[in-house]
């Protein structure tokens, strides 16, 4: 049923059946209209994890007494990360969480909570807790964007398609092999952000300016309160590597984002009037200003461009890294932007594409049709000839070159009165045989498909096999993503019992 309130915000739509979705109006608007918050407001809340962490560690180790951590504990647990405002004056949200602590609570043990730490340490920790968090974030989306392709594969394993090489006709194929290989390639993409988010998961807190500290403090506590594996043991490196997990992030979310527009471009293509293999539901498509008949799957083209913007993010990220001396060094600052810019920019991509591919309608008699034309089915004859009548396939490509030639005088498919006349071309009379019957059958894309029974073949029962083994794929990376989760997952300061006096 049609919302005409929701439609009214748009000047397009009224041509459609059910209303634009909110949520793909905002992907396609990007940043047109939406403002983009200070970088260290998305910091508030992890440095209000680092500062208690490390002002407990303190506790324990006798810089600050119970009672100093106490107070220190009841303010920071007080605050609304997403409402605490930052001044511009001091800098950054470490020295604006100080401050308040100091000047705005009179809460005078802030004055100690620096000891053992320098503000190069304290962010590279901010930002490695705010790294594993996003990453987490996009396992979890991109998981369920593997599960929508899945289920869709499983209602089309028998929908034959065609399949192209060069933008051109290839081999008949089927809907379900084609999205088993978007999806084959999106659980290594998970498997490479777990990879990263293993990687990233030390703690650099400790290694001050660069160099450590003669303060007694526990590095193992700290790592161990901030849910991190292990410390990041050379101090030296803890902060001269400022940039490098953002980068190594940034590569394996460039390969997720180029298959995303691989698969935007599919899409795309399929569902043109002229191709006309699929629809995209109204509510993921976008209208035009002067043009009302218009269908436009503008969601697709921004992610195209998105992939785009993820490569040039990852070589700035490179080339930030690569002419600094070991150490800190304030270049680094930029590669907090860099990240933030690109999980803000990306994070909703296989939210999108989810909800489009549980909608996604395809046209079965229309694949059908195309996977009958423009001699999709050569290759496989040609297969088929060097089999029954063992002949190398080097002559029988030759026969089907010329058979195709013969054919197309007369119809779009291969004829019995072309392929005698290419056999006979090609001196192969006395061995090869054919009745219309069997020329009926090659012409038969099902039946062909299904001669295809090797692992990872377009048939039926291998592709089967297939939705079966990358289920189980996806239910192991799953745990593991549950696993984070309950490791790392935390959004209230209420939740850190452990940080407790």
């Amino acid at each position: 049923m049609t919302d005409n309130k929701t439609k009214k915000s748009q000047v397009w739509g009224g041509r459609f059946v059910e209303s634009p979705l909110e949520a793909n109006v905002r992907f396609c608007a990007g940043r047109d209209v939406a403002a983009l918050p200070m970088a260290d407001q998305l910091l508030v809340f992890y440095d209000l994890w680092t500062n208690l962490a490390h002002s407990k560690m303190l506790s324990e180790v006798g810089v600050l007494t119970a009672q100093e951590y106490q107070e220190i504990y009841e303010v920071f647990t007080q605050i609304d990360a997403g409402e605490f405002i930052l001044d511009p004056t001091k800098e950054d949200v470490h020295m604006n969480l100080e401050q308040y602590l100091i000047q705005n609570k009179g809460v005078l043990a802030g004055k100690k909570i620096h000891s053992g730490r320098s503000r190069n340490d304290q962010v590279s920790t901010d930002m490695r807790l705010y790294l594993r968090t996003e990453v987490l974030h996009t396992l979890q989306s991109v998981s369920l964007l593997i599960q929508s392709i899945l289920n869709k594969a499983q209602s089309h394993t028998h929908s034959v398609m065609p399949g192209f090489t060069h933008y051109q006709p290839g081999m008949p194929s089927t809907v379900a092999h084609w999205l088993t290989s978007w999806s084959q390639g999106l659980l290594r993409d998970v498997q490479a952000l777990l990879d990263n988010l293993s990687q990233l998961n030390q703690s650099p807190l400790g290694s001050a300016a660069s160099f450590g500290t003669s303060w007694p403090i526990n590095r193992e506590r700290t790592a161990e309160l901030l849910a991190f594996d292990q410390v990041q043991e050379n101090s030296l490196d803890s902060i001269s590597s400022r940039g490098e997990h953002e980068a190594r992030v940034t590569a394996s979310i460039a390969l997720l984002m180029n298959r995303l527009s691989q698969v935007s471009q599919d899409l795309i293509l399929w569902t043109t009037p002229f191709y006309q293999f699929a629809k995209i539901a109204d509510r993921y498509v976008t209208g035009s200003s002067i043009m009302p008949q218009k269908r436009n799957p503008d969601f697709a083209e921004i992610i195209r461009a998105k992939a785009a913007q993820v490569s040039g993010t990852l070589t700035s990220l490179l080339g930030i890294q690569k002419g600094s001396m070991s150490g800190y060094n304030r270049d680094s600052q930029q590669t907090k932007y860099l990240i933030m810019d690109l999980f803000r920019e990306v994070e909703d991509a296989p939210v999108i594409l989810s909800g489009v591919l549980d909608t996604l309608e395809f046209n079965e008699e229309q694949l059908g049709k195309a996977a009958i034309q423009d001699f999709l089915n050569a290759a496989d004859v040609a297969d088929w000839l060097a089999q029954t009548f063992e002949l190398s396939f080097r002559d029988c490509y030759e026969i089907l070159s010329l058979a195709v030639k013969y054919s197309a005088l007369s119809s779009d498919r291969l004829t019995l009165e072309g392929l005698q006349q290419a056999v006979s071309e090609a001196g192969f009379d006395g061995k090869i045989q054919l009745t219309q019957t069997q020329v009926d059958e090659l012409n038969d894309p099902v039946a062909l498909i299904e001669r295809k029974t090797h692992i990872g073949a377009p048939s039926p029962a291998a592709v089967s096999k297939m939705l079966t083994s990358q289920q189980a794929e996806l239910d192991a990376l799953q745990e593991k993503i549950q696993l984070w989760d309950r490791k790392i997952g935390v959004t209230d300061l209420g939740a850190l019992e452990a940080l407790k006096p």
